[in-house]
């Protein structure tokens, strides 16, 4: 591929500035190593003080010394800041414009740098961020800003998510009504197409809304890329999220068992050989855009459920001897990775691809936690890291009650910052670890300023942890550091949050909490605690614990029934309050009990009458959001009843789930 470079002064408008003289400590992603000394330097404004060195033999023997991968000696460098001019050593240009990148990274606002030398190179091949165009699209003009600010941290790959029941966002030739149709919806952004009922809508409509990347879009991305170094993952989903395309070819989806009808479902019928032939011309043309690799197919989230009954895909089962739906999805996966082996390529999954079996040479991208990654590593498969508790950004940065509507939660940046992508991988089999990878995926995410508030600086994190060794880690230094890039990203129209104002976590989470019945012996009434969410087991609601801003930290207990439980506090005490803190989620199915109860007895036979406390907040907002529901009383008391009621699930799935943290007596 052809590849263009860009300028140190284009580089100058992106990367911050410190306040006095600077160095290799300013650097994010902190260099694998650097010396310093007591001197300054101040470069030329026209850079020509700076001499490049490439496929210098001594810089080459270095690194051939260090017995690096193909990828991180492409990207290596050295630079020497000195007393009369500045060196650059590489073996690429890539590694010339990584240097570029560190050197313009350094520069303060009176262009003084402390003399030092530089040797640096990447951990991992993969420092990649996920960008959904589908659900709410983002354009061309968006997309290159952030190829621009990626750069600045030595990010490596941009992975589009092109495709969604949302819409299709991308020209196809072959197939004119993805984007004449699939690319429009009735609804300016997802939440309002959802709630008018999923209606997709036509170009030049009066109610479109919606858009596409033409082929001459994609070509000038590319292009944009390529003089950046970084290379770009397109997304393709299938068989699942293919709503858009069902909606405009539906002679695509499942037949009914008896074959006269058609099934309602968001995923392609595998037992059509029209599916096959519509996606493999589908991937021939994306081929043609995007040269590079890597072809990701989704393979999420497939529901399966209409396959059991089509006569196509039981008799796609029974000629290729498939036991179930899930070796379907395989055969559907491992001949789609074939097609791509065929033309150059290899094909890259969300880690359901495991399931039913896993063509040899694709790879897999790990969402489910890290588990799915580790798996397939060990079958000798290549991964990409992007577990959801560390990588995914349509999560809060900070207090929820203080940020704009998220979906997935409170993620603040030291939260990301702290992944390890190796723990769990054999030694033997890290070298299958391409990288790791931050998804913003865009339901809640209406707006360009929007999506870039929720991406910087936790990107900056994303980057540090797939370029600097792993025991360079300093969290205090990476902060300061990503408060001033932020600062200057916002200088030039990013939308970046304001980690100086953070709250940070919630401060009754920070230290034990005294209270009559921390520490008491309780017991389960009813039905226990769900498995996937114990806290700390069987005495976490009264361990003194309280939970942080997500149900998600081991604090919070989580009930897929009413709490029933029993405190006994030894001996008998004068009670004055009871109450307990609840968390909301309802995008996760999490809500308030709708009232809790209270009844005290001496004995552990006669208890009193209940003490209501009824719900007084509205439980209907998608964010995160706490609420204590407690009581003022006046009792005597060895043993306490206490109760928290769930909603009729019946009439309010999204409040499937009660999470409570510690039940407080004093």
């Amino acid at each position: 591929m052809k590849r263009t470079f860009v300028t140190l002064a284009t580089l100058m408008a992106i990367v911050p500035s410190a306040l006095a003289a600077s160095g290799p400590k300013d650097i994010i992603p902190a260099p694998v190593k650097y010396e310093t000394f007591n001197e300054e330097y101040s470069p030329k404004a026209d850079g020509s003080d700076v001499r490049i060195h490439l496929g210098d033999k001594r810089f080459r023997k270095e690194i051939n010394a260090l017995d690096l991968p193909d990828f991180a000696r492409d990207e290596a460098y050295r630079l020497v800041v000195g007393r009369k001019g500045i060196e650059i050593y590489a073996l690429s240009e890539t590694g010339v414009y990584r240097a570029k990148t560190s050197l313009r990274m350094m520069l303060d606002s009176d262009s003084t740098l402390t003399v030092c030398g530089i040797l640096d190179y990447p951990r991992f091949r993969h420092r990649g961020l996920m960008l959904d165009i589908s659900r709410n699209f983002r354009d061309k003009a968006f997309i290159m800003k952030q190829l621009d600010a990626m750069s600045a941290v030595k990010m490596s790959t941009l992975h589009l998510h092109l495709t969604d029941d949302a819409g299709w966002r991308i020209q196809i030739d072959a197939y004119p009504e993805l984007t004449r149709k699939a690319a429009w919806r009735v609804g300016r952004n997802f939440e309002e197409w959802r709630e008018l009922g999923r209606q997709y809508s036509e170009e030049g409509s009066p109610l479109a809304s919606g858009g596409y990347l033409t082929k001459a879009d994609v070509k000038e991305i590319v292009e944009y890329a390529a003089a950046r170094h970084i290379n770009i993952i397109p997304e393709i989903e299938l068989p699942g999220h293919s709503g858009e395309v069902l909606a405009a070819y539906p002679e695509l989806t499942c037949l009914s068992s008896d074959g006269n009808g058609h099934q309602i479902s968001g995923d392609l019928c595998p037992g059509k050989d029209k599916t096959f032939e519509m996606f493999e011309t589908i991937l021939g043309e994306v081929i043609e855009m995007f040269p590079y690799e890597y072809v990701h197919i989704g393979g999420d989230e497939a529901s399966k459920r209409a396959w059991k009954e089509c006569p196509d895909c039981r008799h796609r089962m029974e000629t290729e001897h498939l036991k179930d739906v899930d070796e379907l999805q395989s055969y559907l996966v491992n001949r789609i990775t074939r097609f791509l082996e065929s033309k150059g390529r290899r094909a890259i999954g969300w880690d359901e691809i495991l399931d039913g079996g896993l063509a040899e040479g694709a790879a897999v991208m790990s969402w489910r936690g890290t588990q799915g990654g580790v798996t397939a590593a060990s079958m000798g498969h290549d991964v990409i890291m992007s577990p959801g508790d560390y990588c995914y950004f349509d999560s809060s940065q900070d207090a929820p009650f203080s940020q704009p509507k998220s979906f997935s939660g409170y993620r603040p940046l030291e939260q990301v910052y702290s992944f390890e992508p190796t723990e769990g991988i054999a030694d033997e089999y890290v070298r299958h670890l391409l990288g790791l990878q931050a998804n913003l995926w865009s339901e809640f995410v209406p707006t360009g300023e929007y999506m870039e508030y929720l991406l910087y600086p936790r990107a900056f994190a994303i980057a540090e942890i797939g370029w600097s060794p792993a025991d360079s880690k300093d969290y205090s230094r990476f902060r300061e550091n990503a408060v001033r890039l932020a600062e200057k990203l916002r200088s030039k129209g990013y939308n970046t949050f304001d980690l100086t104002n953070e709250i940070g976590p919630r401060p009754e989470s920070l230290k034990p909490l005294e209270h009559l019945a921390a520490g008491a012996k309780i017991t389960y009434d009813g039905q226990k605690y769900s498995g996937g969410y114990p806290a700390g087991g069987d005495s976490a609601l009264v361990d003194g614990k309280l939970g942080g801003w997500f149900y998600k930290d081991n604090r919070w207990q989580g009930f897929l029934c009413d709490v029933d439980v029993t405190i006994d506090l030894g001996t008998v005490k004068d009670i004055h309050y009871v109450g307990a803190t609840f968390l909301s989620h309802t995008s996760a199915e999490v809500g308030f009990p709708v009232r809790t109860e209270a009844s005290f007895s001496e004995d552990g036979k006669t208890y009193s009458d209940p003490v209501v406390c009824i719900l007084q907040v509205p439980d209907n907002d998608s964010c995160a959001l706490l609420n204590t529901m407690g009581t003022v009383v006046n009792a005597k008391a060895r043993y306490i009843k206490y109760r928290a009621i769930r909603d009729d699930v019946s009439k309010n799935r999204n409040h499937a789930f009660i999470f409570i943290d510690e039940i407080v007596v004093n």
